[in-house]
């Protein structure tokens, strides 16, 4: 009885924590927001330890904290509205990548749903889309269905965000049967509150990402090598970031299977690209994504150190040099790892591509 009454107390906290913010804090409130996480956090600490949290109910709780989001608004994020905006543009035939968001407020015509208020609030309004073609399907299709309402756009949205994690613990499921790992282990994820609220919750399609990143490394432990790299050929058309680890999966694979691979992760990517291309389409992708390296942080928790000692020495921000020569200390170290785990047990991969991935997220 205690051990229920236990459980159903963690719940009723995450419950509590979740809907707080989804529903009623502003990301401006930090200590709030600080807080409510430590709450999720706390009670996801508990879940782990507690021996009688059975595998199905931890997993139907884990989709119930996701559902609890379904009709929020993502409070904690403002890049939903670049997602609302390239969907009103495709639902009225536009490509996305063409222009500027400037320039469809000067048009005679307006576009339906395109309009100053929307322009306001997106975060980056003076460059071009990045979203890469699957991302932009789906916009696309929740725009049309929801042509009236912007909030009904966001719940379509975030369905097929709810669909991606059911089918990313399924293959998590799938992948710790083949590692010889306990079924267990897939709660670290499941249950884990940054994993819901910033995917689930801010709406962010790195969920999509996930799935396909995920079923490509089933296929490719199965040695289905097309399936494989038509997946992640569709995981870097939700986002180019997959492409850190082709050399992990060269190094894995050895070069004949990677032609297999990579030639269908290629064509898939390519094909995807199809509708949107126009002869200015690169230029304008490139210049935007010339904007991460150069006016973000990239790789900020050692960027923070290098631009206080440059700011030190040469009196200003050094961010234009910074950002690419840290995107390629980050290629070569990836290389590096790369070309060391190349004769390394299959079951270490995921190790190596952890550690990719650190090094370009941090």
């Amino acid at each position: 009885m205690a051990r229920t009454t236990s459980a159903i107390f963690l719940v009723l906290v995450s419950v509590a924590a979740y809907v707080s913010l989804g529903y009623v804090t502003e990301r401006t409130h930090f200590s709030h927001v600080l807080f409510l996480f430590a709450l999720a956090f706390g009670a996801y600490v508990k879940f782990g330890t507690n021996k009688y949290f059975f595998l199905k109910i931890a997993l139907l709780t884990a989709f119930f904290f996701r559902f609890l989001f379904l009709f929020s608004w993502p409070t904690l994020s403002d890049d939903y509205f670049r997602f609302i905006w390239d969907g009103r543009l495709l639902a009225a035939g536009i490509n996305p990548f063409e222009q500027l968001p400037s320039y469809y407020l000067k048009l005679p015509e307006q576009i339906p749903g395109i309009n100053p208020q929307l322009y306001h609030q997106l975060n980056s309004p003076q460059y071009y889309s990045v979203y890469p073609p699957v991302c932009q399907f789906i916009f696309a299709a929740s725009a049309w269905l929801a042509p009236e309402s912007n909030w009904v756009l966001v719940v379509i949205m975030r369905l097929t965000i709810l669909i991606a994690e059911v089918g990313n613990i399924r293959i998590l499921l799938k992948l710790l049967q083949y590692y010889n790992k306990t079924a267990k282990q897939v709660l670290w994820y499941a249950l884990n509150p940054l994993v819901i609220v910033e995917l689930t919750g801010n709406l962010h399609f790195e969920a999509l990402l996930l799935f396909f990143l995920l079923s490509s490394w089933y296929f490719m432990t199965q040695q289905k090598l097309l399936f494989a790299g038509i997946l992640f050929g569709l995981a870097v058309s939700v986002k180019l970031v997959p492409l850190l680890v082709m050399p992990l999966i060269l190094a894995q694979l050895g070069w004949r299977k990677f032609v297999v691979f990579g030639s269908a992760a290629g064509f898939s990517f390519v094909a995807l690209f199809v509708p949107f291309f126009s002869p200015t389409i690169l230029l304008n992708i490139g210049q935007s994504i010339n904007l991460y390296f150069q006016k973000f942080e990239f790789n900020a928790s050692i960027y923070y150190l290098f631009r206080w000692l440059g700011s030190l020495m040469a009196g200003y921000n050094p961010i234009a040099i910074l950002g690419p020569s840290l995107s390629l200390l980050t290629a070569v170290l990836i290389s590096i790892v790369a070309f060391k785990g190349r004769k390394n047990l299959p079951e270490k991969q995921p190790d190596y591509w952890l550690g990719a991935f650190s090094l370009y997220f941090f």
